[in-house]
């Protein structure tokens, strides 16, 4: 208990104005026989090395399972953080990995889910990034 309490206090805070990852699940509409599937939806914040940040959380689902699935990429875009020097990757995956094998080690620490990441009957998943980084 000493040790969680521990990592805890110690654990810096999200900052947005930084490189950071901002990411979240739900589930797809994709079907295929009786197999579920997840999206994903990632913004990777940095001034380079995003896509090999992206690698890396996609090759961490891979060493954490015994079995490996594929990732279905649904869009990819690419855009400036105004007012910072940093560019972003917003990339969607559709996966049957479940979201207890999603680990950012030895990708960042200022990571944070974002609830508002989601497929939208109104509005765009597409302008909310947008919004959010412009």
């Amino acid at each position: 208990m000493e040790e969680k309490l521990r990592n805890i206090l110690e654990k810096p805070k999200f900052s947005f104005r930084e490189r950071h990852i901002l990411w979240n699940w739900e589930k797809s509409q994709k079907s295929e026989m009786e197999k579920e599937f997840v999206r994903y939806h990632f913004v990777i914040v940095d001034d380079k090395f995003r896509e090999g940040k992206i690698e890396k959380i996609i090759s961490n689902f891979h060493k954490k399972s015994i079995v490996n699935y594929s990732f279905e990429e649904i869009r990819r875009i690419e855009g400036k953080f105004e007012g910072t020097g940093f560019r972003y990757l917003f990339i969607t995956y559709d996966s049957q990995y479940t979201p207890q094998f999603l680990s950012f080690e030895k990708v960042s620490k200022n990571v944070k889910r974002d609830f508002n990441l989601r497929e939208r009957k109104f509005g765009s998943l597409e302008d909310y990034v947008e919004k959010l980084y412009g």
